[in-house]
């Protein structure tokens, strides 16, 4: 089920890790892709590298930050591993990924197991016990001390210093300058079966946020890439790479397009949900929604908990903020463009809601 073929190359193609990615999940079970499409691009916009440079400190990393909630952890943690594992492993098998990469996969707890010395191998080799007997050597032994309390204070600095670009907006995302929604969500024919729940203030205001972070508003929005291009048709998403300097002036790559900047391998797993024909607007804003009601949010805007969706999905629209502290810098602005938004269509409710977020 699910096999395909994979032949061992010497040089790796020239695929970007967008392409690599959509060709990995065709060999994922369909009922695990979202969760394998989500976790992949989350590593992507943690470690802000191409894969073809990425290390097992990064790996290790990803997989024990906090930003990803679960009630089990180390489960959770080995899961992330075992994903990022697969998809770095598919990639050197494809001759995507350099061969030289292997040594930088992170074994799993099970690998830890094996890969430890058996307690009755080393009592009955004689070899082993001869050693063991051999006087130690301090001075090696002190200046492996020294290397490592140096390695801890280094990983500390640089702890603290990422703390507190993150608590005075050292990413610039407190600077960012939103646009205001000129042009509102079409109006939309309340007979056709798929209005609601496009069609409740709460969520077309929420969606219209979306779009004022994201720099999508007005009705080019639905035609806008990366980089602030434009495609030309809706027939399909337009599956094109741009590349452009990200706010940490460093080069980002990404086929993202339309109102909500849906990268094609989103758009391939959500799209047939709602039966999508095309990448028109109603297609667009509807995506964006089944998106939203996967990540559990939807029941959170239209009960009016707008914090908590913000929270919940800003590794979906990193314009919300790149980490769980940048959120809560931003949450204010964000509130604050929400109610705007909302005051256009249901402007009676307006009032209430900002009371009960004060």
């Amino acid at each position: 089920m699910y096999k395909q073929q994979v032949q061992k190359r010497s040089k790796p193609q020239t695929i970007s890790d967008i392409e690599l990615i959509n060709i990995w999940l065709q060999q994922i079970p369909p009922i695990n892709k979202s969760f394998h499409l989500y976790i992949a691009q989350m590593f992507l916009k943690f470690v802000k590298k191409p894969l073809k440079k990425v290390t097992q400190v990064d790996v290790i990393a990803f997989a024990n930050i906090q930003g990803i909630r679960s009630n089990n952890r180390e489960l959770d943690r080995n899961k992330r591993l075992e994903t990022i594992n697969s998809l770095l492993k598919f990639g050197q098998q494809t001759g995507i990924l350099p061969n030289t990469q292997k040594k930088i996969l992170s074994p799993t707890i099970k690998n830890f197991n094996k890969s430890a010395p058996s307690k009755n191998k080393t009592e009955n080799n004689s070899t082993t016990r001869k050693i063991q007997k051999q006087p130690l050597n301090w001075f090696k032994l002190l200046n492996i001390q020294l290397a490592s309390t140096l390695l801890i204070i280094f990983v500390l600095l640089m702890a603290i210093l990422k703390l507190f670009q993150e608590v005075g907006g050292g990413a610039n995302a407190g600077d960012e300058n939103w646009p205001e929604t000129v042009v509102i969500m079409p109006e939309i024919e309340p007979n056709e079966n798929w209005a609601y729940p496009i069609n409740v203030p709460r969520i077309r205001a929420f969606l219209d946020t979306i779009a004022v972070t994201e720099g999508t508003t007005g009705p080019q929005g639905y035609y806008r890439q990366y980089t602030n291009d434009h495609f030309s048709g809706f027939e399909d998403h337009p599956r094109e790479m741009k590349c452009g300097i990200d706010r940490n002036n460093e080069k980002l790559c990404s086929d993202a397009a339309g109102r909500y900047q849906f990268l094609s391998t989103s758009w391939d797993l959500y799209a047939p949900m709602v039966g999508a024909k095309n990448f028109g607007p109603t297609y667009q804003d509807r995506v964006a929604i089944e998106l939203i009601r996967e990540k559990d949010a939807l029941e959170d805007i239209e009960q009016g908990r707008i914090e908590e969706a913000f929270r919940k999905l800003y590794m979906v629209w990193p314009s919300f903020g790149e980490t769980p502290t940048e959120v809560e810098r931003l949450m204010p602005k964000l509130i604050g463009t929400y109610n705007s938004n909302l005051a256009r269509y249901q402007p009676s409710e307006i009032s209430s809601e900002q009371e009960s977020q004060m």
